[in-house]
């Protein structure tokens, strides 16, 4: 059975997709800067913008699903949510590509924009 990555459970995305493929039978670690106590999704906590720790977080997966992100205008100053979000996604294309994974799903919105 694959094991998969998916970054943000703690957004609805994240929770939705993490159910989804555990029911499926998939092996799912969730990987966020949030703790989460599901059973089902181990968490690791990651920071995404570090690329090290992303290379880490991702390695020994066979993919990944990318939901982490500033998920709206306003939670954040708009540097800040451009920057975390442009730079987390960059970080996990490029571990993805690195680790030789051949599957990434990556969901976004305009919040990349800031």
């Amino acid at each position: 059975m694959q094991k998969i990555i998916v970054t943000g459970r703690s957004g609805k995305a994240g929770r939705a997709v993490i159910q989804d493929l555990t029911y499926h039978g998939y092996t799912v670690r969730n990987v966020d800067i949030a703790a989460s106590a599901d059973p089902d999704a181990p968490s690791l906590i990651a920071d995404l913008t570090d690329y090290g720790q992303t290379v880490d977080a991702l390695a020994g997966y066979d993919a990944v699903v990318h939901l982490a992100a500033i998920p709206a205008p306003g939670v954040q100053p708009s540097e800040a949510t451009f920057r975390t979000n442009i730079t987390s996604t960059y970080n996990v294309f490029q571990a993805a590509a690195t680790l030789g994974m051949e599957r990434v799903v990556w969901a976004s919105s305009e919040t990349t924009l800031g």
